[in-house]
């Protein structure tokens, strides 16, 4: 009952651009209209390609967990964060980077996020952690890695308690437990609103290759 499973699929950065235009021409009908207005609003193909995916996770994810199959529907709270119109009682969601795609779900409030390991910013680390944040980011050996680690923590909190990221802006979360995952290109954190140490934590990877009758529909 209070089992949280996260869905991964990476290593997307190796798809070539043809791979990518033929996974969008293939899968981007497939898509319910609500999820193709969504996939239309990015610009780059490969957020397109993770905005498919993303979708095809969560499907999965319903699938193989909780034995759902019919087609589903988002709706949406104030900030934005989207909920299962007709599987009111299971909580999902997904985040994608150049590099993965992760989908959580669970009987619980939860959020996740994923973001390839980039170029650090003092300017942008100053508006975003807290005091102590920020001076572990002065003694670090590694900032660049440990600001991905601490914005992933940071997004990941405030997608579970369903409020915008500017919220969250330099709150103090040295006290608060996350799970983690990192494979040295990024960083993935998932925070459960409640009672996450009393649950079982699932991680499920996706095999690269897209053929794989997974994900196929």
């Amino acid at each position: 009952m209070n089992d949280i499973y996260l869905y991964l699929l990476d290593n997307l950065d190796s798809f070539n651009d043809d791979f990518i235009d033929d996974f969008i021409d293939e899968y981007f009908p497939k898509l319910p209209r609500f999820r193709q207005e969504q996939c239309i609003r990015f610009r780059q193909k490969h957020d397109k390609r993770n905005c498919i995916l993303a979708y095809m996770l969560l499907e999965l994810g319903l699938k193989e967990q909780y034995g759902k199959t019919t087609p589903i529907s988002f709706i949406y709270n104030k900030h934005g964060k989207p909920y299962l119109y007709e599987y009111p009682n299971i909580f999902f969601n997904i985040s994608h980077c150049k590099d993965g795609v992760v989908c959580a779900l669970a009987y619980i409030e939860v959020g996740v996020d994923i973001q390839n390991i980039g170029v650090f910013d003092w300017n942008i680390a100053r508006r975003v952690c807290s005091k102590a944040e920020l001076l572990m980011l002065a003694n670090a050996n590694n900032p660049t890695s440990l600001f991905c680690k601490l914005w992933t923590k940071r997004e990941a909190y405030a997608k579970s308690m369903g409020v915008g990221l500017a919220s969250v802006f330099q709150l103090d979360l040295e006290n608060v437990e996350f799970l983690e995952w990192n494979n040295g290109d990024y960083y993935i954190s998932l925070f459960a609103r409640e009672e996450w140490k009393l649950c079982s934590q699932k991680l499920i990877v996706i095999p690269k290759n897209l053929s794989n009758q997974a994900l196929k529909w």
